[in-house]
């Protein structure tokens, strides 16, 4: 059966690489299961190696014991160079079902890189397909350098191989959350844009991140690794968090109409590397089974494995002597199940009705809008897709005397939690966000992160939030264990009907926006409450100040939520007129 099997895949691929050149690519995502793979070992005895360990640490045969794994692999340390090591990868990843290798991947000429062309001739021979997990940027790091560095010496060195994956006939890159962050969401925008116009026939990135802004920049999205949500959890537990998780995962990436990952992991322990560490335990394969059962049932495009042979952070399934092929044959049993689902809708309903959504467009064409540096919450992602004359500033551009209302009716402040003090004097910038709102403009801060105006330039705690009457108090870390919380719509919201539920996983510290002196009119229109109808504080708000200025807030986790484009269209439709 497992022959048949076999020879059945390889023909599935044969039809996929020779049948799409020849017709018109499928709409409909692939089914895929993939694994993130780890070409990075060597031993002084290996190819790769040659002298010297690469990456294992101290390795003691006799104890079976690697100082820098977890884990002790089941044949012992290995040379990820060697011809032999690399078909057994390849043969035990097709026979358990995986469809293709992630590899990470480290700039050119470094050693992941010489092992990436080998990978892809195996892969060929065994029916799998391959793609690199773009780890970093090359410095200095900027949009440039990153579309540079992915035309030169991934994509003209590699995508023609008939083992690189494709979706939709383009070649598939994913790219890993420090990549991300090294130059923001809209670095990666303009990457998206160069390598559009510049790789015939495009390019599908899949970006690491599960949020509105991840979604409207890549072509898919993911998650590398969910082991901080899983850490500390019963089995029940876990099968609980996924069956919550993994629906709103999904929709955040089909409400754009981009490709669904969803990652699952057979444990973590990275202890040995790591100080504390972070620690999943494996539940004797139920972590692993309760992960999958629930990601076949949600249905995604894809779904993804941590990690086939990542054995510093224990998230390995290749057989090890510790757990033996177990984590091989379950997931063959699950990639099998998930290949047999009936295909998922491509979208979901829209957030906005097209009522509003026309409501909206029209709001926002009547209003000159102006972007503060270093945008990337879901608002500014939101208003992009609204407003083609949207105006990013630079930070000298804030202090050249055109920050005015005449010049601007909104200012939008969509950074994480760090702005800049001084460009020129020191203390110019504030003064010129002062003198704007002084002006009668409107600062609507809608952060990325909970406080905003908090760090200076120089990473220093300024706090600065209230000097343009964002009243920030209070709030907490975690939230308490035994409330069950949500954002209760006032009396004045016209959009949003239904309670929204407060966050269950991600980042959930709150900082309530609570009314002041200085708010001469203070409208809240989303309270967060818990069902015995206490008040924490208001995350939605509208205030005036003495000084003039309107302040519009909204806090990070509303514009992180399924319902976001609900809320800010809740608040940008209440703004007062220019």
């Amino acid at each position: 059966m497992k022959r048949w099997v076999g020879w059945m895949r390889i023909l599935a691929g044969f039809l996929l690489t020779f049948g799409a050149a020849a017709g018109e690519p499928s709409d409909e995502p692939a089914r895929r299961v993939m694994a993130f793979y780890y070409p990075w070992y060597g031993t002084a005895d290996g190819p790769g190696g040659a002298g010297r360990v690469v990456h294992w640490g101290h390795i003691d045969a006799d104890k079976l014991d690697i100082s820098d794994s977890t884990h002790y692999p089941l044949g012992g340390a290995y040379d990820s160079h060697s011809s032999q090591v690399i078909d057994r990868h390849c043969r035990q990843a097709q026979g358990s079902g995986i469809d293709a290798l992630i590899v990470s991947w480290w700039g050119a000429g470094s050693y992941e890189d010489r092992a990436m062309l080998p990978i892809l001739n195996a892969c060929k021979r065994y029916s799998l397909k391959a793609s690199i997990y773009y780890e970093t940027v090359p410095p200095p790091p900027t949009a440039q350098a990153a579309a540079q560095d992915l035309l030169q010496n991934v994509l003209q060195r590699y995508a023609s191989h008939p083992a690189w994956l494709r979706h939709n006939g383009k070649p598939v890159v994913f790219v890993y959350g420090r990549a991300v962050e090294e130059i923001g969401l809209l670095g990666w925008h303009q990457v998206k844009q160069r390598l559009e116009k510049e790789y015939p026939g495009g390019v599908v990135l899949i970006g690491d991140g599960l949020s509105y802004g991840t979604a409207a920049v890549f072509d898919g999205i993911h998650t590398y690794n969910p082991a901080g949500e899983l850490a500390g959890k019963t089995a029940e537990q876990v099968r609980v968090w996924c069956a919550r998780t993994y629906p709103q995962w999904i929709q955040t990436a089909r409400q754009p109409g981009r490709i669904a990952a969803l990652t699952v992991i057979p444990g973590y322990d990275d202890t040995k590397i790591r100080t504390p560490g972070l620690k999943v335990l494996r539940l004797d394969g139920g972590l692993y089974a309760l992960q999958w059962a629930a990601a076949v049932k949600a249905a995604p495009d894809w779904i993804l494995i941590t990690s086939f042979n990542e054995w510093h952070e224990g998230s390995e399934i290749e057989p090890s002597v510790e757990y033996g092929d177990v984590y091989l044959k379950l997931t063959t049993r699950f990639s099998e199940e998930f290949r047999a689902i009936h295909p998922a809708p491509k979208t979901v309903e829209p957030v906005l009705s097209a009522d509003v959504q026309k409501q909206l467009q029209e709001a926002l064409t009547k209003r000159s809008i102006a972007v503060l540096p270093e945008p990337s919450s879901t608002a500014f992602w939101l208003l992009l897709k609204q407003k083609s004359d949207l105006k990013i500033l630079s930070w000298e551009e804030v202090v050249g005397g055109n920050l005015t209302k005449e010049h601007y009716s909104m200012v939008l402040y969509a950074g994480s939690e760090t702005y800049r003090t001084t460009v020129f004097q020191e203390g110019d910038l504030r003064r010129a966000l002062e003198a704007y709102i002084k002006s009668g403009g409107i600062l609507a801060v809608l952060p990325s992160q909970p406080w905003p105006f908090y760090y200076n330039e120089h990473r220093q705690v300024i706090n600065d939030a209230a000097r343009y009457g964002i009243t920030i108090h209070g709030g907490w870390e975690q939230p308490p264990a035994d409330k069950e919380l949500f954002f209760e719509p006032s009396s004045e919201v016209k959009i949003l009907s239904q309670p929204i539920p407060f966050p269950a996983s991600g980042d959930r510290r709150w900082r309530p926006f609570v009314r002041s002196p200085h708010h001469v009119k203070y409208r809240p229109l989303l309270v967060l409450k818990d069902r015995q109808g206490n008040s924490y504080g208001d995350g939605l708000v509208l205030a005036k100040t003495a000084d003039g200025g309107t302040i519009a807030y909204g806090w990070f986790g509303l514009l992180n939520a399924l319902q976001a484009e609900a809320v800010l269209a809740e608040l940008f439709l209440q703004l007062p007129e220019k």
